[in-house]
């Protein structure tokens, strides 16, 4: 009877003792920047890097100057708790006008052309060092996705 107890006792300090362990990694990895983005910028030109920027502004003046044109009654149905998440797009996409359904249209298309654009401004060595990075992150995320799927299965949690 004792040595059931003295089993069970050090199998339930064990797993307590690997979860620690577990969630101190994902904690440290959470808190150092990624890999990923330390290579980025390493990557890119001084010039990629400013195109990106005034992309990125270019998107902000398109989002807000659409958002100027929505009544009090569409963003009242973005918020609305009442009703499902997916009804509630659903009739926000249809009380939009033709003016904001051109402005939508527009701003895709913009975003298509600045993706070109800068696509075009790639080397093949930034092309491949951005499909080693792509591929690293999955390895990344699965490599994560795994550690949490084994605590929740040791915990529950």
């Amino acid at each position: 009877m004792k040595t059931i107890i003295k089993s069970a006792a050090i199998l339930m300090v064990g797993i307590v003792f690997s979860c620690g362990i577990i969630a101190a990694q994902e904690q440290t990895q959470a808190d150092k920047p990624t890999q990923e983005t330390i290579n980025t910028k390493s990557v890119l030109t001084e010039e990629q890097k400013a195109m990106l920027k005034s992309n990125l502004q270019k998107r902000k003046e398109l989002r807000e100057a659409f958002k100027a044109t929505l009544t009090q009654e569409q963003k009242d149905m973005l918020t609305d708790p009442r009703v499902m998440k997916n009804e509630r797009i659903k009739a926000f996409r249809a009380s939009l006008t033709d003016q904001q359904v051109s402005m939508i249209k527009a701003r895709r298309q913009e975003i298509k052309n600045e993706k070109a654009q800068f696509k075009a401004t790639l080397s093949d060595q930034q092309k491949m060092q951005f499909r080693k990075m792509a591929a690293n992150k999955g390895r990344i995320n699965k490599t994560l996705f795994v550690r949490a799927k084994l605590r929740h299965r040791l915990t529950g949690i």
